[in-house]
């Protein structure tokens, strides 16, 4: 039973590699499936081999630091006007948060409305972040 199986295999692998020979001399292998299914089973095979990629969970920590800065700088720049400033300050409380949520810090910012209490709430994860050191220290006044 063994060697019947055994000889059914080898024939159904030459029939394969015999049809990829033959599309492969008539150029048309891009377009052949069965080749592209069994390129993407030979790339599954190789990286199990080799181990599992890492792939990272969010952005790179001097990304954020590097956005951080410059919104800080551009939130803080008085006279804008309101559609601008609103802009602005939603993508400085995304990234605010987005750093708080990096250094482990919690926060309210995505669900608090806009006020006063926000506004407190950005100021207290502004000096967590100085701590950390992701954002520079405020200068005397």
């Amino acid at each position: 039973m063994r060697s019947g199986l055994a000889t059914v295999g080898v024939l159904l692998l030459a029939l394969v590699v015999l049809r990829v020979a033959c599309a492969a001399l008539r150029g048309d292998l891009g377009e052949w499936r069965s080749a592209r299914a069994l390129g993407r089973v030979a790339q599954r095979a190789r990286r199990r081999r080799h181990g599992a990629e890492v792939v990272p969970v969010g952005r790179p920590v001097e990304q954020v630091a590097a956005d951080l800065r410059r919104l800080h700088a551009a939130f803080h720049r008085g006279g804008m006007r309101f559609a601008k400033y609103e802009g602005c300050r939603l993508a400085y409380d995304r990234v605010l948060g987005e750093a708080a949520d990096i250094a482990g810090c919690p926060h309210l910012l995505a669900v608090l409305p806009p006020g006063e209490e926000l506004d407190h709430e950005r100021e207290r994860v502004e000096g967590l972040l100085v701590h950390h050191g992701l954002l520079p220290p405020p200068y005397a006044v």
